[in-house]
């Protein structure tokens, strides 16, 4: 008798850890989309004789069940000085409603099914004695790596996105 309530009490927890599991299983997590084929052409915001600073945006979007804590996004530059060295080419990213000057990014919540708009911005320094506009007339199409750590309900994780700044398109804006 106390065997068999002891195996009754075993299986309705079994059963409880199941059904808890489900239930938590079925919340879903959030899932960030960053659509860098919609991103916009690049926009001049400023230029010198030595200096052109550009941008671009991108939407970015929470297409999870949870709320998305974005924790910090920063740009990788594909332009090493051996494959290109007139330009010195830098970049940060903002969100496009809190622009800061410095190179922190502010981390964000974003609710499932809501999204915002990023800015790349770029800046492009003229090297070996050269002006801005010499300098960017041969260079040549750059890869950039847009890297967001993102958290919802599971572990931190890394989207990494390129998109590619087409020389055309860097040199229009001179």
């Amino acid at each position: 008798m106390l065997l068999c309530a002891i195996q009754i009490i075993l299986a309705l927890v079994v059963l409880g850890v199941a059904v808890v599991a489900a239930y938590i299983w079925m919340q879903g997590d959030a899932k960030m989309l960053f659509d860098v084929k919609k991103r916009t052409a690049a926009v001049k915001v400023n230029e010198t004789d030595k200096r052109l600073d550009f941008a671009v945006e991108l939407d970015y979007k929470n297409v999870g069940k949870q709320e998305a804590t974005l924790i910090d996004a920063y740009v990788r530059i594909y332009l090493p000085q051996e494959q290109y060295d007139d330009v010195l080419l830098r970049g940060k990213v903002n969100l496009k409603d809190v622009l800061r000057d410095d190179d922190y990014f502010e981390a964000v919540l974003v609710p499932a099914g809501t999204g915002k708009t990023m800015v790349l911005r770029f800046e492009a320094y003229a090297k070996n004695g050269k002006t801005i506009a010499e300098a960017m007339a041969n260079i040549p199409d750059v890869d950039v790596a847009l890297i967001v750590e993102c958290r919802g309900r599971g572990a931190l994780y890394t989207e990494k996105k390129y998109i590619t700044l087409t020389a055309e398109e860097m040199r229009a804006l001179i």
